[in-house]
């Protein structure tokens, strides 16, 4: 093969490697000009020590979780806007440095601070409670709440590599924020201190609607927002109807004087599926109160059971109604 041929031969692999190396080099632009557009539009929890006063301005912003602010929604309560965290893999946020956490929107703005040390600090408080209230499963993770003053700002985080059995004993002794002790404090001091591996995981940020009207009105896209609306009138639409089945379900217990089962009564419903007024819940809600009132506390087994014989009844009426209606 002469040298001609083989050069010759190589172009179109030389070209490939040109044309693959130009592809690779154009998706990383694209993909640093998507980063720095998304950037102001993110909620983010970094790390800044000392309130940044001991950063080194030639390092990287260390980013533990972020989230897009318009991929949020409407929690139960539409008063309010969940925006779901992801969490960055490759930093990984140890228990022992919570207090330097904040949470910041717009590219690094600071919107609150998980150090109640500082002494400009909006004040927070938190719950440890537990369970990982948003999933609904059982495991190790101890979830985490803070609420930011004035009441509108919420982050919810879970603690990993704090073993169960030591978490539920601080929830039931209940004395983690004694003589005005700080939950972070403790978490930092006592927990930390105790298990050197536990990390955090960033769950999610939550805001008052009232405090970012002005946000959503602005970083929404029309179609987002259009959905975001519509989400929002059926959660209200929904809960509207839950508080006609409370108020139903109060008027009924207050009038038999078994008002102090109203509570049960509520998780009752909700279990078996009753979360709006009809003709046939109300009946339901009825033969349940009446169950109630003459044998006390009703379990869900009892629940159900008259559920579905209910079920069985009405079907059965159906049935005869669209009998007689039938031509003979």
């Amino acid at each position: 093969m002469s040298e001609e041929t083989s050069i010759s031969d190589l172009l179109p692999l030389v070209a490939a490697a040109l044309n693959d190396k130009a592809a690779a080099d154009a998706a990383k632009e694209l993909a640093a000009a998507r980063e720095e557009r998304d950037i102001p539009r993110k909620v983010e929890v970094i790390r800044s020590l000392n309130n940044g006063g001991d950063e080194d301005e030639d390092e990287d912003v260390v980013v533990y979780s972020s989230g897009m602010f318009e991929d949020g929604q409407y929690a139960r309560n539409t008063n309010l806007w969940d925006v779901t965290l992801e969490q960055n893999s490759s930093n990984i946020c140890s228990l022992a440095n919570l207090r330097d956490c904040h949470i910041c929107v717009g590219g690094g703005f600071p919107v609150a601070s998980l150090d109640h040390t500082l002494p400009n600090n909006a004040t927070f408080e938190g719950w440890i409670n537990g369970e990982d209230r948003r999933q609904g499963i059982s495991g190790d993770a101890c979830e985490v709440s803070f609420c930011f003053c004035p009441h509108t700002i919420w982050l919810v985080i879970l603690i990993h590599g704090w073993p169960r059995e030591a978490w539920e004993a601080v929830i039931q002794e209940d004395d983690y924020d004694q003589d005005d002790q700080h939950v972070v404090h403790f978490l930092v001091e006592n927990v930390a201190e105790q298990y050197p591996d536990a990390t955090v995981e960033f769950i999610a940020v939550t805001f008052a609607i009232r405090s970012i009207h002005g946000a959503l009105k602005r970083l929404l896209p029309p179609k987002r927002k259009e959905q975001v609306r519509a989400d929002r009138e059926k959660r209200k639409i929904a809960r509207e109807d839950w508080q006609g089945v409370l108020q139903f379900v109060e008027s009924n217990m207050r009038e038999r004087g078994i008002f102090d089962l109203f509570h049960w009564m509520a998780i009752v419903l909700v279990m078996i599926g009753i979360k709006k007024r009809s003709e046939f819940f109300d009946k339901v809600i009825e033969a349940l109160i009446a169950r109630c009132e003459r044998s006390g506390m009703l379990t869900m087994e009892e629940a159900n059971k008259i559920m579905s014989t209910m079920e069985e009844q009405q079907c059965s009426e159906d049935l005869g109604s669209d009998d007689e209606k039938s031509p003979k």
